[in-house]
């Protein structure tokens, strides 16, 4: 079975620890964040196109779990799988993997997300312009094969026994 394609790789940086030497919660969602915009960039929807266009994404909703820490200096990657699209909306789930000392990788936390094109003169939804619509249903076909991921639609609750 294929995996989902890397997207985005970067280091822990000082900046980005806490008091208990290790990623801050808080930069866990600015990784995946930029993972999103490159992205949203490679479907054809960059920096760019939006200042042209003034047509960009926005974040719906983000459910996030933190599976393992991460530390100084260590190398993450991020992998993006689209597990549902429609003309203006994206349902996304991504993996950030650390590369462990031994050279092994783990993964360290998870992002399912659900993004909107809108328009930024009206700040409306929108549906996505036919190049990026395009891309986002290559996208889709490439990635059909891929098994649907356990983490998402998860709930969060305390389970009682």
């Amino acid at each position: 079975m294929p995996n989902a394609p890397v997207i985005y790789r970067t280091r822990i940086k000082p900046e980005w620890l806490d008091y208990n030497n290790h990623m801050n919660v808080a930069y866990y969602v600015l990784i995946f964040d930029e993972a999103g915009v490159e992205l949203v960039a490679d479907l054809g929807l960059s920096v760019e196109v939006t200042e042209k266009t003034h047509i960009s994404w926005m974040v719906l909703e983000n459910h996030i779990t933190y599976n393992n820490e991460v530390v100084l200096d260590q190398p993450v990657e991020v992998t993006c799988q689209l597990i549902d699209h429609d003309a203006k909306r994206l349902h996304l789930y991504f993996e950030m993997h650390a590369q462990a000392e031994d050279g092994s990788t783990y993964l360290a936390s998870t992002l399912e997300q659900m993004a909107m094109c809108v328009n930024l003169e009206t700040r409306r939804s929108c549906e996505f312009p036919a190049e990026v619509s395009a891309a986002i249903n290559a996208m889709a076909g490439e990635q059909a094969a891929l098994p649907r991921p356990e983490n998402i639609g998860r709930s969060i609750g305390i389970r009682r026994r």
